[in-house]
């Protein structure tokens, strides 16, 4: 495989776009359209609908849902045969299926543009939307608010921006957001500090700097610990006021936890990514793990994950600790280090590698996907069948069973996960596979094939009329498609 640094979402090497063109030159022909994705399990298959929700987009990676339902998903400007690494800029579209077909209505509509670069994730809460890009010299978290109605551009509310030092390898992708358990007028913006290099501890005075932008959000310059999960609470006194915002570290000890997710209680999970084995980083040496910090725990302590002395081998699933094997499986590490709940290794020999975005199992797919996990891996440069990296895996963090709900081979680069109460939305880069200017990005939607008659409440983020009108629909749809 092409080194996993190389390839992840997380902790690429910034290669130039002809290195990046040179690897994707010898890359098979690409199908005009997008491939009809299947589940893994015959049962899955059978019990649900897999759509096409929208095509056509340029690197569509994270998503998330608006007010009324629609969706939104950051997409990237790149030059004609330029890396999408090197995206000049971001834009925010809005998509919309209103008459729960699962395929968009129409083309999207852009809510906003320009943000810097990348934008890795995309997160909102109530009518604040934040969104991280990854520009290389230019990391951005923006705030911004949505309008009065769903389909009205997007205001800018502020920006926070960080300070990396040269050289570093990974920065930060990663964003989960809540309101703040103890002052619930405050949000709390969660993010990732990465690793400096691939296998060691980032140097206690190779701080990263974070300071806002002195009118919409006030936080002086800040120093940042790497390889860690970081929050920023940010308070306005009133609405539409300026933020005051401050700082806590959250987690040590994490090489890259390049995606991360609130559980319906409040716990936080997040994975992190393995290091490549130093002399050859064609090679894993310790496996993508899911990791948690419970809801009472966020912010009164700081767990170190063990990066990089306590790892769990790739190859064989052992407990490794300062290069010596301390256990076959995971068990009990050194005083002070937490173990993953479970980690990513080859399931029937099928691999699943550069582990990005997490969400939670929609509580329409039923009870046994009750507090499941979704994780989608990036893989390798290359495609579809060329790419035997790529799965996205369910994974049950209480019995640490894993398994490939969508098997690798049949996407490009699996990224942005997005679990809506009945749906689990999935972004491809380029169904292909293909890296440079395109698009051919793709949005599938996967679904139920039956849903409760009642509607148990509003549906999150949607108003209770609309919740029964898009439930009462979609029932409607499905009735037709059965008879």
């Amino acid at each position: 495989m092409v080194s996993q640094q190389t390839l992840r979402w997380i902790g690429r090497t910034r290669l130039p776009a002809l290195s990046v063109a040179a690897l994707l030159a010898g890359l098979p022909a690409i199908a005009a359209e997008p491939p009809v994705l299947t589940l893994a399990r015959p049962e899955d298959q059978a019990r649900f609908r897999v759509t096409t929700y929208a095509s056509g987009l340029s690197f569509p990676t994270s998503l998330t849902d608006l007010v009324d339902g629609s969706l939104l998903v950051g997409t990237s400007n790149v030059t004609p045969g330029a890396s999408l690494f090197t995206s000049t800029s971001s834009s925010l579209l809005r998509l919309v299926d209103l008459d729960g077909d699962g395929v968009a209505d129409g083309p999207p509509t852009a809510l906003a543009t320009g943000l810097p670069g990348l934008v890795t994730s995309v997160r909102r809460l109530d009518d604040l939307l934040v969104a991280l890009s990854s520009q290389a010299g230019n990391q951005t978290i923006s705030l911004w608010r949505t309008g009065a109605s769903a389909a009205d551009p997007l205001t800018a509310a502020g920006e926070l921006k960080f300070r990396f030092p040269e050289n570093f390898e990974h920065t930060t992708y990663a964003l989960a957001v809540q309101k703040s358990p103890t002052d619930p007028s405050a949000l709390e913006v969660f993010f990732n500090v990465g690793a400096k290099t691939n296998d060691s501890k980032t140097p206690d005075g190779e701080t990263v700097g974070l300071e806002g932008d002195g009118t919409h959000i006030i936080l002086e310059l800040t120093q940042l610990a790497a390889d860690s999960i970081q929050r920023v609470t940010l308070k306005a006194a009133e609405l539409g006021s300026s933020f005051t915002a401050s700082v806590t570290q959250i987690a040590s000890g994490l090489r890259n936890a390049a995606g991360m997710v609130f559980a319906p209680n409040g716990d936080l999970y997040f994975q992190d990514n393995g290091i490549d084995t130093p002399a050859d980083r064609n090679v894993s040496l310790s496996a993508d793990e899911l990791n948690r910090i419970r809801a009472a725990d966020l912010g009164k302590n700081l767990p170190d994950f063990g990066f990089p002395h306590t790892y769990i081998s790739s190859a064989t699933g052992a407990t490794i600790s300062e290069g010596t094997e301390i256990c076959p499986t995971i068990c009990n590490q050194p005083a002070g280090v937490t173990p993953p709940l479970l980690v990513f290794r080859p399931v029937d020999g099928r691999k699943s590698e550069g582990a990005v975005e997490l969400a939670m199992a929609p509580q329409g797919f039923g009870a046994d996907f009750a507090d499941g996990i979704f994780t989608a891996f990036f893989g390798k440069f290359a495609g579809g069948p060329a790419n035997d990296e790529n799965p996205v895996v369910f994974a049950n963090p209480q019995t640490g069973q894993t398994y490939h709900f969508i098997n690798n081979g049949l996407l490009g680069h699996p990224n942005g996960l997005l679990s809506t109460t009945n749906s689990l939305f999935v972004t491809d880069l380029d169904f292909g596979g293909n890296l440079t200017g395109s698009t051919k990005g793709v949005i599938y939607q996967i679904t139920p094939n039956s849903l409760p008659e009642e509607v148990p409440g509003p549906l999150p983020a949607l108003g209770a009329g609309i919740a029964v009108v898009w439930s009462r629909r979609l029932r409607e749809k499905l009735r037709e498609r059965n008879s």
